[in-house]
């Protein structure tokens, strides 16, 4: 027995009436394709039950949400548009900490009603893709359960010193800047104590608008007064490498518009540039892609799994490592750009990671 959460809008009149998940998947269809039908495919509705939806919606709210025009498709109008903003920033921005809710209500309950599986192990990881991947993978039958709670890496890292969950998920970059903050790591991370599994490798760069309509190209195109960034929360692996390279090229968090305005996960961070609220943000390839931002590729870096030694040998843990290299992992990644899996599941040495 699993319980799911799933936001849902409703309209308060003289009886509620819920929003169809549908219409939210055609207003985002249309907006990328201009083609009501070619909206209905992508939804797997017909064309008839997609006009029927727009029209009670349009009926409902007394304004158009599609406007049609004969030889030139369709389009959203300001309310379809407005509407669909809102929808994508709040999947973005609660989505995270609903799957961390009803993953703690899950392993209660079980455990409430004595059913509560002692092989379960929790996770503490960075939020991407790739790891949503793996836990997508584990929810089908296997020998275990995986409890997995979104969290910046350093506060991933410093649960697992603390006993507070049993594998903790990271990134820090490939390459010299790996030196730099290679410290606040290994202030927790222990050769002796700790061994590390691959889980990818990806690209973090700056994300943008599709036409780029500020002309982005680098760390130095943020300092104009009239960019809006969006940056991630402090402590964050990915604020902690923004702030890296900010420092490589000796510029301050002052002279960054929107420094200060954070979210706490890469979609949270995409949803804010599609909706129009900032101009750009720093995030990961395949959240760019997500969205169909434009991405500017700036440092590619080591997503890793740190276990404790007395976990080493765990057939839960092999497990783990098992799936990271199964070709269904991999492929669950591949309609997404910036990430390399060649690695994936591999054991691989601290001297590998973080010199």
């Amino acid at each position: 027995m699993k319980f799911k959460l799933k936001l849902n809008w409703q309209l308060s009149e003289t009886e509620q009436q819920s929003v169809s998940p549908v219409l939210f998947t055609l207003l985002a269809a249309i907006k990328q394709h201009g083609s009501l039908k070619r909206a209905t495919d992508i939804a797997g509705v017909s064309y008839r039950f997609a006009w029927g939806l727009l029209t009670k919606w349009q009926q409902l709210l007394g304004q158009p949400l599609v406007v049609l025009e004969r030889g030139r498709g369709a389009d959203l109008s300001h309310v379809g548009e407005q509407l669909l903003d809102a929808n994508v920033q709040l999947l973005a921005r609660f989505s995270p900490d609903l799957d961390n809710f009803v993953t703690q209500f899950n392993r209660e309950f079980e455990a409430m009603l004595n059913k509560a599986n002692s092989a379960s192990l929790t996770i503490f990881a960075s939020h991407g893709l790739a790891i949503a991947a793996l836990r997508d993978l584990l929810d089908q039958p296997s020998s275990f359960k995986l409890d997995l709670h979104f969290h910046g890496s350093l506060e991933s890292l410093r649960a697992l010193d603390k006993g507070e969950c049993d594998i903790a998920g990271f990134h820090i970059p490939a390459g010299p800047l790996a030196k730099t903050l290679a410290p606040q790591y290994l202030n927790i991370l222990d050769p002796n104590k700790h061994q590390l599994i691959y889980v990818v490798k990806r690209n973090q760069g700056l994300m943008v608008q599709q036409g780029n309509p500020n002309n982005i190209q680098s760390i130095r195109s943020l300092m104009g007064s009239d960019i809006e960034f969006i940056n991630r929360q402090n402590g964050s692996g990915t604020r902690l490498l923004f702030d890296l390279l900010l420092s490589a090229e000796n510029i301050t968090e002052k002279q960054i518009n929107g420094y200060n305005n954070e979210e706490f996960t890469h979609m949270a961070v995409a949803a804010m540039i599609i909706s129009g609220i900032a101009d750009v943000g720093f995030g990961i390839a395949a959240m760019a892609d997500k969205f169909k931002l434009e991405f500017i590729p700036l440092v590619w870096e080591h997503y890793c799994l740190a276990v404790p030694i007395t976990l080493a040998d765990d057939e839960r843990v092999q497990q783990i490592s098992s799936l990271l290299q199964d070709d269904d992992f991999k492929q669950n990644l591949s309609g997404f750009s910036g990430y390399d899996a060649s690695r994936s599941g591999e054991q691989v040495t601290f001297t590998q990671i973080f010199s």
